[in-house]
């Protein structure tokens, strides 16, 4: 029981671990790509803002109003934020990974944590992505934000119930004795018909783009969002399979270095 929960404990640690070095990662994308497009779009949003402001009463009172978070405040605790949301991130990876890690493809630790990644990174920021895609500040309705939000939740929702049926057939297949390179063909046309279906039937809701803001921006920073996700799940799986195989190795070799008892 002590060594179930020593080893439960050391692999808490272990995503814990990569959790946080994902959260590192993400954070430096954050800084150096999505902010700097955050900075232009509350540049253009104010500037339309200011420019329907005509009377002096509201330009007066735009400048007695304080704001009561700076930016440089947003971004540290934006970035903050990502660090720890990143390693809760890693706990629930070594928890997920803990239990699917025999039906994950990949002959090595690595290989299956990095698995596990691309497998999350789908399913939680790219098929959002491609049917809901975020959008920079001055762009969109901010009633319409629980609406989004629902979609977001669902599409997530959709892609995990495609990823479990995909995982089924292949193992039903295997069951029955079907060869691998069939069974894997087989999964990835259920995975493509699964993923088209959703994209060409799920509602898109119209977001309106002003005149004033550059395709181009929202462009640049629907990519530089999707890569910050893309380095956290990256990270997260390649640090875990490499901390999860060390951990591996290092139980190996205490097994190896045990004395054996001695007959007498």
């Amino acid at each position: 029981m002590s060594a179930a929960k020593a080893g439960w404990g050391t692999r808490m640690l272990t995503g814990l671990a990569a959790g946080a070095a994902a959260g590192v990662s993400a954070t430096a994308v954050l800084l150096l790509a999505v902010e700097p497009r955050i900075d232009a779009a509350i540049a253009i949003e104010e500037g339309n803002s200011g420019a329907h402001s005509h009377s002096p009463e509201a330009a007066s009172g735009a400048h007695d109003t304080g704001e009561l978070v700076t930016r440089l405040q947003q971004q540290i605790g934006g970035a903050v934020t990502v660090i720890i949301v990143a390693a809760l991130l890693g706990l629930a990876f070594a928890v997920v990974y803990t239990r699917v890690r025999h039906r994950l493809p990949g002959s090595t630790e690595v290989g299956r944590s990095v698995a596990l990644g691309v497998l999350g990174f789908t399913a939680f920021a790219l098929a959002p992505a491609l049917i809901l895609p975020a959008n920079p500040p001055a762009v969109g309705d901010p009633d319409t934000v629980n609406q989004r939000t629902a979609g977001y939740l669902l599409v997530i929702l959709l892609t995990i119930v495609l990823t479990i049926a995909v995982s089924a057939l292949i193992r039903s297949l295997a069951k029955r004795g079907v060869s691998s390179e069939t069974r894997w063909v087989a999964g990835c046309l259920l995975g493509i018909v699964g993923a088209v279906a959703i994209l060409m039937l799920f509602p898109r809701g119209d977001t309106e783009i002003p005149d004033e803001v550059p395709a181009a921006l929202i462009w640049e920073f629907r990519v530089a969002s999707l890569g910050q996700l893309a380095a956290m799940w990256g990270v997260l799986g390649l640090a875990h399979g490499v901390l999860a195989s060390r951990l591996l190795t290092s139980r190996s070799r205490r097994r190896v270095s045990k004395p054996k008892p001695v007959a007498v």
